[in-house]
């Protein structure tokens, strides 16, 4: 398949950086179109762990793999038991991937619910956590990355322009309480794992002993994954500048908030709130 580069008028300023953005949405667009519909065979079962950035998805797929293999699982690498369909279309080793997965197979994404169109037979863990505390996560990841000491409220603005998190919210809110589709609150998952774990088995049809649950409890705490950050690194290995497991706390965004910026991101989130009718905690 041929995609033309979208012309970009030559003329005023940076009409060579408009030009970049227009082409890399519309390769971006190709490789989800082939992940999706080309390279995704949905199968009855299919487990979605579906996420903005940054809101426990690394966390819930280790919590399901390990539900699923009684505390007992193994791998190098999360992505080589729970792949990342959003960037399985640019990935050459894709379909093998998917193919080699057993049933039923654990699949992240952070892509809206219209464009992930998830079958009715797949079950769907819809995590959410406080938006200020996933763009402070976000950062850190960035920062980790990139380098650079960039101030948190001048990224937080940037952010919110972009308008990632409150897409995906406005997207999924509606459908948290479809039949298929368990919506678990990341603060929920710190106060009490346990509880989450147990109940997330039930949704999952999966038998959970107690004699698992020590086992299951020790591989999806942060000390465990923070020991083992390389299996969760989605750089896989390279060089870094500290661990991609962080902290898993609750509240952090909020007090790397000045007043200014609070302000900034609650009169952000306030008109969404509204429209979707969510109460404070809900999140």
């Amino acid at each position: 398949m041929n995609i033309a580069k979208p012309r970009a008028s030559r003329t005023g300023p940076g009409w060579r950086l408009r030009l970049k953005y227009q082409w890399a949405g519309l390769r971006g667009a190709y490789a989800w179109f082939r992940a999706r519909y080309v390279l995704l065979k949905p199968l009855p079962g299919d487990i979605y762990v579906a996420t903005a950035a940054k809101a426990g998805t690394t966390w819930m797929q280790q919590i399901v793999f390990q539900l699923l293999h009684e505390g007992r699982g193994e791998f190098e690498h999360i992505q080589d038991v729970s792949p990342f369909l959003d960037t399985l279309g640019t990935k050459p080793e894709g379909r093998a991937l998917l193919a080699a997965l057993p049933s039923p197979r654990i699949i992240k994404t952070h892509q809206n619910h219209a464009l992930l169109r998830p079958p009715a037979s797949s079950r769907i863990l819809y995590v959410t956590r406080a938006a200020s505390d996933s763009l402070l996560s976000y950062y850190h990841q960035q920062v980790l990355r990139q380098g650079g000491s960039q101030d948190f409220g001048q990224y937080l603005q940037g952010a919110l322009r972009h308008n990632g998190w409150s897409s995906h919210l406005r997207s999924w809110w509606p459908h948290r309480q479809d039949p298929n589709v368990l919506h678990v609150r990341y603060a929920d998952l710190v106060a009490n794992r346990e509880r989450e774990c147990r109940r997330i088995a039930t949704f999952l049809g999966l038998r959970l002993e107690d004699a698992w649950l020590p086992s299951i409890l020790e591989k999806t705490s942060f000390d465990y994954m923070k020991r083992n950050t390389h299996r969760f690194d989605p750089l896989r290995g390279r060089p870094e500048r500290g661990s991609f497991i962080r902290e898993g706390k609750v509240g952090s965004g909020q007090g790397a908030l000045d007043p200014e910026h609070q302000a900034l991101l609650e009169q952000a989130l306030a008109p969404l709130y509204r429209e979707l009718g969510i109460q404070g905690g809900e999140v």
